[in-house]
């Protein structure tokens, strides 16, 4: 595991506890205007490659890399077929991080204020974030009593520490996946995960474990893409991209809804949920508000579009 840190961090981002989290949080991707710290000298681009359109920064080279090295790399949950395929998942785990880190800021920016409503009340707690990949939700934990991360692509633990020493945040990461989760029972008080549930193998898996691990009373926090109405534009647009997505994201699915799951795991009356389509996309044809013929070319739709349908809840243990 890695050391805690304990440098302050001046500019570390605050928690607003008065934040609820209501559907009306989730304002356009443009029309959100919070600016997060982000690391001195970072680039937006890697190697100054060209951009790939609509895939959030990052380059045509990044994503050429992560197709191939994808196709040809073995499950975390396994052993590496050979040197090759070894190798193979390392370079892709270590471009899949390097991608998370810089080309889902867009992203970031737009949930900031569904977050702080989310993340509100974890001072002095004891969390643990499954699927903490390279810690972009480490900001709304300053306070906290301890935070323990649990990825399976060690490649993204040097972002994750950066974060956590940028806002003060006593870190600790472990190797593991959210179905065989390496800590005791009963041992937290608030588990997290967003943008988690669309790339484990089994959901309802990970679900028991978030309750496993907390204890009596704690909550369970999450957020996550979901697939769109059906028989909407942007629905069949998601089923379209699926395979795509999943060879070229770490199996990231863009049509799995895990309410269900979590509801079996908690029981329905201890789960509480918000549904909401965000940015611009919420009221345009791809989701049946405006016909298609009366699109303009000014009309912006943000890149990561097909991420827009979200559900973010809170389950009581």
């Amino acid at each position: 595991a890695t050391p805690t840190t304990a440098v302050r961090v001046a500019t570390a981002a605050r928690v607003s506890p008065e934040v609820s989290m209501t559907a009306s949080l989730a304002s356009s991707f443009v029309g959100t205007r919070v600016v997060l710290p982000t690391a001195a000298g970072k680039r937006k681009s890697y190697r100054g490659s060209l951009l790939v359109s609509n895939c959030g920064n990052c380059s045509r080279r990044d994503l050429f890399a992560g197709l191939v090295t994808s196709a040809t790399s073995t499950s975390r949950l396994g052993s590496p077929r050979d040197d090759v395929s070894g190798k193979a998942r390392q370079l892709y785990d270590a471009q899949f991080a390097k991608t998370m880190d810089v080309g889902m800021a867009d992203y970031e920016q737009a949930m900031v204020m569904v977050k702080q409503g989310l993340f509100s009340g974890l001072a002095g707690k004891d969390i643990l974030e499954i699927g903490i990949n390279t810690g972009v939700n480490l900001r709304y934990m300053v306070g906290a009593r301890s935070v323990a991360g649990v990825e399976p692509n060690v490649e993204s633990f040097k972002y994750a520490q950066q974060s956590a020493e940028r806002y003060d945040v006593p870190l600790v990461l472990k190797k593991g996946v959210g179905e065989d989760l390496p800590v005791a029972d009963a041992s937290v008080d608030v588990v997290v995960s967003t943008l988690v549930m669309c790339t484990v193998t089994d959901v309802a898996a990970v679900a028991r474990e978030a309750k496993r691990v907390l204890r009596p009373g704690g909550r369970y926090l999450f957020l996550d893409h979901v697939a769109a109405p059906s028989g909407t534009p942007l629905w069949f647009l998601q089923n379209l991209f699926d395979p795509l997505n999943r060879l070229a994201y770490e199996g990231c699915c863009l049509t799995r809804d895990p309410e269900l799951a979590i509801a079996s795991a908690f029981g329905q009356e201890s789960v509480k949920t918000n549904r909401f389509v965000a940015g611009s996309v919420k009221n345009s044809w791809l989701v049946g508000k405006q016909d298609p013929s009366r699109r303009k070319a000014t009309d912006i739709i943000e890149p990561h579009f097909l991420l827009a349908p979200t559900l973010v809840g809170v389950a009581t243990a």
